[in-house]
């Protein structure tokens, strides 16, 4: 009978405490947030001069696992100036987390700093907080190095604290007891400024002094007695006090960092009141929004420490919260923990220093990612266009830092190197500064909630419809919209709304399209107006808006380091190879505002900017060129054939040789306004698309010296299309008819550079990059990888950037150099 009591009272005990912890899981399953997406950019570099095109490549990741996205998804970037305005808009379609894209920099662009962003329309139920960031500094090109214009020059030296802020640790100060408390110095544009100063008592007696060790922030350990008030005076700023009233509190329980190491995080939940004493507490670590663990905790003292094993922590940063017994949070602390779950990769040059003109081999290699798929991008740069210190933004500190806190970080990246203070150091003061409000997880929703937008595939086209004669909206009219590119048509119908709006969703085409739309009313008369209206810009943080007004290179540290290398290269290389031929004949480098490679055309045929007799840029050259033979989509510019038995010249655009874009097959199976799923690949069917208004002039080149630089890619002769620079449509309103060009996704364009041989090796067309290598696709299966390219004419240092994700995740991250002497 015993037995059984025991065995009895033993199975309820069990269950009362599966049901204990069932009831606990549940409510802390309430504090979890629906899963967010992630953005990043890898750019070719951060610093421009003005005509020179950005390269990029998005990953796309979801924020809980870090992989890559599957399927399809619009990203949207934008380049916003120091105004707010936003002046550049680009589309990309993400694949399975990825997409390559770039855009140009007209010379409109005044000298400064801008803001490129990049979010997609779920993003957008998250604020622009939640959007990607990163600042470029663009510089004007100049014809000559002593004509360049000057901007204005902020030296970082003259700006003075605008604010600071106290930050506790544990979000108080307890009177009686021993506090953390961390504190950042701004300037006006959110730049830290180093700072120093004292607390002070109500009597004016000196309770702590403090001074800032990295960007303005610092921290200092205070003690303050009962009964007292304190105030913060600011050495460089006397007639600037912060008053601590608000920030003390006689009764209240917080959690405290004692000490992080590589094997375990060591706490102290400490209080000033005895209140607190026996009651349970649980102490929570949540990662981007998902409950990783959570502990009960019995006080029994003022001071309790607990010990949490470095395994326990993601990598990033980790939200350790202590929750009351009823599971509302009382205190918080974030804890940044890099427990090895990143790529690390070496990244090896064959040689550490090459001539000019040389061929560099590079061998990429992961540490601990070799049984997995790498998705990986790598730039190389000159020395003259890198940051001084680090880059500003990296794939480590996007996805690990600033997609994790609200607001402007200055530079990002430097959190991971060490120097002024170690790498752990910054984290651990960042993680106390941008701790409370600005953690974004904190405003998420929580799961279940039902968010306002969706992911979305393929752009929207919308608008309204009103009777011409009255005004009045177009109820329930019929919406013809035909949309041309490449000599194909879709038809897409559709009917107005009560207000005469339309709107036509999903359509996918890369580039330029023209759409000619067309209204009826029900009694299918066309007395209408139709209106096209465009996507608004979204707005972006202005935290980040602020943080341009202040140079981060300044204008004479970018024209020594730029322009002054780049000319001057010109001027040595143009003294060396002196031409031989007239002087007549000598290469126009900049004159016009194009870039070209080779020396001189052997024929330039200029296009009037109204040529309405010819459909395309083709039907115009042909007969004015000698040699050309055109034959529908066959040209032949030379009459001899490659090996290959290919008869076609090279086509470049503004100087980039243009490939063959890649099809669409996939993108969007069993959608009907899928209309251009098969893209013309033929390199002819691209050039005949461009708007013939859109082009300037055309360039032929045959001549064997010419030539060489391009290898056996233009072995059947060049012809190089330059547009009209700085030209935009304008949309207008039609009757009864409305026709305007739209943009698409932006198109997959290959990275352009020479490939040395000895037949164009001695080449005297210049080759000066400061963009040297760009490869945004590379797949890495075994745990190693090898790129070749080869060198330019421009002497110096060159840097390595390689970037990506694993398959299952992880960050990949590396960085080389080598020289050319």
């Amino acid at each position: 009978m015993t037995n059984k009591l025991i065995l009895t009272f033993t199975l309820l005990l069990f269950l009362v405490s599966g049901l204990v912890a069932q009831n606990q899981d549940t409510l802390l399953e309430k504090h979890e947030k629906v899963p967010v997406e992630k953005i990043y950019l890898h750019t070719d570099r951060e610093l421009y001069l003005t005509g020179d095109t950005v390269w990029l490549k998005s990953y796309l990741t979801d924020s809980r696992s870090g992989r890559l996205l599957p399927g399809k998804e619009n990203v949207y970037l934008q380049l916003t100036g120091e105004s707010g305005q936003s002046l550049l808009n680009i589309n990309l379609m993400s694949l399975n987390g990825q997409a390559t894209g770039q855009f140009f920099l007209p010379d409109t662009l005044l000298p400064g700093n801008y803001l490129l962003s990049a979010h997609t329309d779920y993003l957008l139920n998250f604020g622009n907080d939640a959007f990607f960031y990163k600042i470029l500094s663009i510089i004007e090109s100049d014809k000559s190095p002593n004509q360049a214009k000057e901007v204005k020059n902020n030296d970082i030296l003259t700006y003075e604290m605008a604010d600071i802020s106290f930050l506790p640790e544990g979000g108080k100060i307890l009177e009686g007891v021993t506090n953390l408390v961390a504190f950042k110095a701004i300037d006006k544009n959110g730049y830290g400024v180093d700072v120093s100063g004292s607390v002070k008592d109500n009597s004016g007696i000196e309770a702590v002094t403090f001074k800032s060790d990295y960007k303005g922030m610092g921290i200092f350990f205070f003690t303050p007695e009962i009964g007292k008030s304190y105030n913060a005076v600011i050495n460089e700023k006397p007639s600037f006090q912060v008053n601590f009233d608000s920030l003390v509190v006689s009764g209240g329980i917080k959690i405290q960092l004692v000490n992080q190491t590589s094997r375990d995080v060591l706490l102290n939940i400490t209080g000033n009141s005895e209140r607190y004493l026996n009651e349970t507490f649980y102490i929570v670590n949540m990662h981007r929004g998902n409950v990783i663990f959570y502990q009960q905790i019995q006080i029994e003292s003022q001071n309790q420490l607990i010990r949490i094993e470095n395994q326990m922590l993601k990598v990033g940063i980790n939200q350790l919260v202590l929750l009351d017994h009823q599971f509302m949070p009382v205190s918080e602390r974030l804890v940044f923990s890099d427990n090895g779950n990143t790529g690390e990769l070496k990244i090896t040059p064959d040689k550490e220093q090459y001539g000019r003109r040389s061929e560099v081999k590079m061998l990429i290699a992961g540490n601990d990612t070799t049984d997995e798929i790498l998705n990986l991008s790598a730039s190389v740069i000159h020395d003259a266009v890198y940051p001084k210190e680090n880059p500003g933004q990296t794939i480590l500190s996007s996805l690990l830092i600033s997609s994790e806190l609200k607001g402007f970080i200055e530079s990002p990246a430097d959190f991971f190197t060490d120097s002024v203070i170690s790498a752990q150091a910054k984290q651990r003061l960042l993680m106390l500064t941008n701790g409370w409000s600005s953690y974004f997880w904190n405003t998420v929703p929580i799961t279940g909630t039902e968010l306002k937008y969706q992911q979305k595939a393929g752009l929207e086209l919308y608008g309204t419809a009103t009777n011409s004669h009255t005004g009045a909206a177009l109820n329930k009219g019929e919406i013809t919209m035909v949309v041309e590119k490449n000599g194909e048509m879709a038809i897409l119908e559709q009917n107005t709304d009560d207000n005469g709006k339309f709107m036509f969703p999903g359509l996918l085409f890369y580039d330029t399209a023209t759409v000619y739309v067309q209204a009826k009313s029900q009694r299918r008369r066309q007395l209408t107006d139709i209106t096209l209206l465009s996507e608004e810009s979204i707005p972006v943080s202005s935290d980040y808006i602020q943080s341009l007004n202040k140079n981060i290179y300044s204008p004479v540290e970018s024209k020594n380091r730029v322009l002054e290398s780049l000319e001057a290269e010109r001027r040595r290389i143009a003294i060396r190879t002196r031409p031989r031929k007239p002087k007549q004949m000598e290469p126009n480098l900049s004159g016009d505002g194009h870039f070209r490679l080779y020396e001189q055309a052997d024929q330039v045929i200029e296009v009037p900017e109204k040529v309405a007799s010819f459909g395309n840029i083709i039907d115009y050259i042909e007969g004015k060129v000698a040699g050309l033979d055109v034959s529908g989509d066959v040209i032949s510019l030379r009459g001899a054939s490659t090996i290959s038995g290919s008869s076609s010249p090279l086509f470049l655009i503004d100087g980039i040789p243009l490939a063959d874009t890649r099809r669409m097959d996939g993108i969007s199976e069993n959608n009907d306004n899928d209309i251009f799923r098969d893209e013309i690949s033929s390199s002819v069917r691209k050039v005949k698309s461009i708007p013939i208004g859109d082009i300037e002039k055309v360039e032929i080149l045959k001549n064997p010296q010419n030539l060489a630089i391009f290898g056996v890619d233009g072995a059947n002769g060049v012809i190089a299309i330059y547009t009209r620079q700085g030209k935009e449509d304008k949309k207008e309103v039609i009757k009864e008819v409305l026709e305007q060009k739209i943009a698409g996704f932006s198109s997959y364009r290959q990275f352009y550079a020479p490939r040395y041989v000895p037949g164009n090796r001695l080449s005297r067309a210049p080759d000066i990059r400061a963009t040297l290598f760009w490869e945004p696709e590379i797949s890495m299966e075994n745990g190693q990888d090898s790129l070749s390219f080869y060198t330019s004419d421009l002497s110096g240092r060159y840097h390595i950037i390689v970037e990506g994700i694993s398959e299952s995740g992880k960050i990949c991250y590396g960085m080389g150099m080598f020289d050319v002497k």
